[in-house]
């Protein structure tokens, strides 16, 4: 008997940055709009690179307080945009992605590891001479690993704190594919025998199409298009073969010999490409990875761009993003484990948070902002009405 995971609704505080920045603030207003649970931004005034220890302290005890008088809990914590803009864990100075461990992660770890959370990040970009550098890329990609590995390491000692990654949308970000996702958690996992888990973020899903391998077809087509219109219309990938495909264009070979010199010079960068059209699609990550998603993102995408907008009824209008289907897909990755899990994976979860991350421009009013995350929980309670129930009791229910 498959068992399914319990799944609860919950909202990132991101969307309360610089209007509700205390904890007594943004929870009652979250009970307002329809939910129990909060996934709490770094950003939202609690970022322990700029913090005082005693602002912290103080901050913590009264997340407590609000918690327990509004009947809510902060079920993980996240990094954001501060982070998010810096090469992170991967900076090219070693000491500095070490002192991000060391200054940021651990003291984050010391400090939640009493209340029962998750925690993930997204604090890891790879420069641009990392990624026209296969060897280079290489190395720095297994000292970034090793790094998550060390925190993974730290937890199991430190409360155990359930550590995501979050799945993003480029090459300078990966993992940012299925595969690729799968083989950074098989090799955490190998190290220690700690879990580490992906945060699957269902609008980002929108720059792999961007970075596809093409087919030796669409390469000739492109270099007939150029040809004629001086129009490159197609990913190549490293600058080197960029440098091949512009020194190729007009010499005497013929499309088909110049399109294998192209194929033969993009297979040196793999991991520039994404090979699997599944990338593309939010549902495919959904069946193959949500076993492996505790912390999930929401937000309404078009499947072109990733605005993290609200489930409005206009944005749904146009947006791919269906509570019934997304539920399938979760169902589909419990079946499909059941009759034939992935190996040497960490444990599958047994809880599912779905926490909206919405952003808005600071010039929306805020009770437009108000309205709008209303809204979006209102949608997402047609299909999950009661929080802590499994994915096949919901389904059942539509």
């Amino acid at each position: 008997m498959t068992n399914y995971p319990k799944l609860y609704l919950g909202i990132d505080n991101c969307f309360a940055i610089k209007r509700w920045v205390e904890p007594e603030t943004w929870i009652p207003l979250l009970k307002e709009i329809g939910v129990n649970y909060a996934e709490a931004s770094f950003d939202n005034e609690i970022d322990f690179l700029y913090s005082p220890q005693w602002y912290i302290n103080d901050w913590f005890d009264r997340l407590t307080a609000a918690e327990e008088k509004y009947d809510f809990k902060v079920k993980s914590f996240y990094s954001g945009y501060q982070t998010y803009r810096t090469a992170g864990l991967a900076h090219p100075n070693p000491q500095m992605a070490n002192n991000l461990v060391d200054n940021f992660f651990l003291p984050v770890l010391n400090k939640i590891k009493q209340r029962h959370c998750s925690i993930g990040f997204s604090v890891h970009t790879y420069p641009e001479n990392v990624l026209q550098n296969p060897e280079k890329f290489y190395k720095v990609q297994k000292e970034v690993w090793d790094r998550y590995a060390k925190l993974v390491n730290y937890s199991k000692s430190h409360g155990n704190t359930p550590i995501c990654v979050e799945q993003m949308y480029t090459p300078a970000q990966s993992p940012w594919t299925i595969k690729s996702n799968i083989n950074f958690i098989r090799y955490v996992y190998a190290l220690n025998k700690g879990p580490i888990y992906t945060t699957i973020d269902v609008g980002h899903v929108v720059g792999q199409r961007k970075h596809r391998f093409p087919a030796k077809s669409e390469i000739i087509d492109a270099l007939a298009k150029q040809i004629k219109s001086n129009d490159l219309v197609i990913w190549l990938g490293g600058n080197e073969t960029y440098q091949l495909w512009d020194e190729l264009l007009y010499n005497n070979d013929t499309l088909e010999e110049k399109a294998k010199k192209i194929m033969i010079s993009m297979a040196k960068y793999p991991y520039l490409f994404s090979n699997n059209t599944d990338d593309c699609n939010p549902y495919k990550w959904l069946e193959e990875l949500a076993c492996y998603s505790p912390l999930m993102h929401l937000q309404q995408t078009n499947g072109i761009s990733a605005p993290h907008a609200p489930f409005s009824k206009e944005n749904n209008e146009k947006g791919i993003i269906n509570g019934k289907e997304f539920l399938e897909a979760i169902k589909k990755a419990y079946d499909k484990h059941e009759k034939r899990p992935l190996e040497n994976m960490p444990p599958i979860v047994d809880e599912i948070y779905l926490n909206f991350e919405l952003f808005f421009p600071s010039t929306e009013p805020s009770r437009v902002v108000i309205e709008q995350m209303k809204e979006t929980v209102a949608f997402w309670r047609e299909f999950i009405p009661k929080d802590g129930l499994t994915v096949d009791e919901l389904l059942a229910k539509l």
